[in-house]
């Protein structure tokens, strides 16, 4: 069962001051085609755009252009909107219609030289992939236009099949803001989050007692608009399915969506195992930041569910500067949990954080993360390929921050992770590339690291350098350069040695393309060598960094944020 939830009356005030009768889920350009009232009819081209540039940043928000098709005494008439945004709590966009004469009655506004003047204004609002509605006013009057898809040819990759009724029982509905569920407490049996809800966080909700979350494509999740603190933790034994897909992503959010630490973020605790604590105890657990509960465990196999496209933005808070939230913690997260096609956008702390466990991740993206970007400790043995890093200017850390265990660094199991085909591209905000420390292991391959404002790659304290002498810590097949505090920091330990013996370049990795993340033609990374480790997890691909030379760009779609360096 979920525990009641209690709200304050001006935090559902907030909610209340939407515009009423919203429907709010992801609006994108799967919604894009031609409407009409009734079934053939074609009415209207409606086309989903990418938010034009020209506003500032908000990275889930779409535009609305309509070219409306319509007659006035037996003549055609032809009206085209200016380009709107969709608001993303509402799926409205208001419009200003404009009467085109003169050219080609058609879709190509630029035939015949035609001339325009202001027709009147409109409200589109969509409620489902079948169903949206445009209530207008003008010249030639006022009325509601009932729209659905001409022909009834709904875009197959459009997952919102129906409009929103109700709440179910687990959640409260928000009065005169059909749409809007908000959950709280804890979640105790099996229950499933639709596409056609606009999901809010009250505060900390687990996902407790062996209950497993569903969550279905195109879901969208947010924290709740006021202060308290909300985030997502799915606890030992529960579990979560978050499987979006690249054209209907799950995601997850603040509520207004333009900054870090909106909300919580994801926590996800598991039974694998962890270091810390004292030799020979039987059940090593530790107790997560931000009473997130308990993790740890032996079982290296423990599976949380399946994580696949999905976006967590606006993320972390820090309760101290030892207790803090990420945009997605792995607390303990076994090997037969998958976590994949995963983002972190404008996390207040780090992105990605695995504590322990084993848990094993491909095709990661981290942008704009205030403090690390991926950071392991407690004893984190998985394997992981296939990350993009950009830190944003305005404020960065590390793009890999790398322990063992601070109190005792050599404690066992130690992290040991192994590690293909990152591309860190650092900021002037950001301190170091790569820092490995602490007493931390771990194996390194096919990596480019480059734009730090300190050193690319650093290694400290003794017992790091120890695993380094043994070569328990090694880089192969990897490109650094191009950071404005040098490529290593060599003051206490030989990092230029340690990077040049395993054969790895100091080199301009070449990057380019839209975002500046991609291996460009007579990139050093381009041939490199095989990635080296025996794993079957492994693509055993000859190129350093996150993307293949000339193949598609993996992350275009359904990421945001690699486009720019600022919020």
């Amino acid at each position: 069962m979920l525990n009641t939830l209690t709200r304050n009356s001006l935090a559902i005030a907030v909610i209340g001051a939407l515009s009423g009768g919203a429907q709010a889920f992801v609006v994108n350009e799967t919604f894009s085609g031609n409407w009409g009232e009734g079934a053939g009819n074609r009415g209207l081209i409606i086309d989903v755009l990418p938010t034009s540039s020209t506003r500032p940043a908000n990275d889930f928000s779409n535009d609305a252009l309509v070219q409306w098709f319509t007659y006035r005494n037996g003549e055609p008439v032809w009206l085209i909107s200016n380009r709107a945004e969709i608001d993303k709590n509402t799926n409205t966009a208001e419009l200003t219609f404009f009467e085109f004469a003169g050219g080609t009655f058609g879709p190509r506004p630029d035939i015949g030289n035609p001339t325009s003047s202001e027709w009147g204004s409109g409200t589109l609002s969509f409620t489902s992939c079948r169903t949206a509605s445009l209530s207008f006013e003008g010249i030639d009057g006022v009325g509601t236009l009932e729209l659905s898809p001409a022909g009834g040819a709904v875009n197959p990759l459009c997952v919102v099949d129906e409009p929103f009724t109700a709440c179910p029982e687990f959640a409260q509905g928000i009065p005169d803001q059909p749409g809007f569920c908000v959950i709280s407490g804890n979640i105790e049996e099996d229950v499933t989050l639709t596409n056609e809800t606009q999901w809010l966080l009250s505060g900390q909700v687990n996902v407790d007692n062996g209950a497993t979350l569903t969550i279905e494509p195109g879901t969208e999740i947010t924290g709740f608009p006021d202060d308290t603190v909300d985030f997502l933790v799915v606890r030992r034994n529960a579990r979560i399915f978050a499987e979006g897909t690249p054209s209907a992503p799950i995601i997850m959010r603040g509520f207004e969506s333009t900054d870090r630490a909106e909300w919580g973020g994801l926590t996800i605790n598991g039974n694998a195992p962890i270091n810390g604590c004292a030799e020979g105890t039987e059940l090593c657990e530790a107790e997560g930041e931000g009473d997130s509960g308990f993790f740890g465990g032996n079982d290296p196999l423990d599976s949380s569910g399946r994580i696949r496209y999905l976006v967590v933005a606006n993320a972390g808070f820090a309760f101290s500067p030892t207790n803090e939230l990420n945009g997605i913690a792995l607390q303990g997260v076994g090997a037969g949990t998958v976590f994949e096609y995963v983002q972190v956008h404008l996390a207040e702390d780090d992105a990605f954080e695995p504590f322990g466990g084993t848990v094993n991740m491909r095709n990661l993206v981290a942008t704009g993360a205030a403090d690390d970007s991926f950071d392991w400790v407690l004893g984190y043995s998985g394997n992981v390929q296939y990350v993009v890093v950009k830190q944003y200017d305005d404020s960065a850390d590390r793009g890999i921050e790398a322990d063992n265990f601070n109190a005792s660094q050599d404690s066992e199991p130690r992290s040991n992770p192994t590690l293909a085909n990152f591309t860190i591209i650092g900021s002037e905000a950001s301190t170091q590339g790569v820092l490995l420390r602490r007493g931390t292991a771990g194996q390194l391959a096919n990596f480019v690291v480059t734009g730090s404002a300190g050193v690319c790659v650093d290694i400290d304290n003794d017992s790091t350098w120890t695993q380094a002498q043994q070569e328990n810590l090694l880089a192969q097949n990897s490109v650094a350069d191009g950071c404005a505090g040098g490529t290593f920091d060599d003051r206490d330990f030989a990092v230029s040695s340690w990077w040049s013996d395993a054969g790895n370049l100091v080199a301009d990795p070449l990057l380019g393309g839209p975002n500046g993340t991609l291996l460009q033609s007579g990139s050093p990374a381009i041939g490199i060598g095989v990635v080296p480790f025996a794993d079957a997890f492994f693509d055993k691909v000859d190129y350093a960094g996150a993307f293949a030379p000339g193949a598609p760009d993996w992350t275009a779609g359904w990421t945001v944020g690699l486009d720019r360096k600022n919020p």
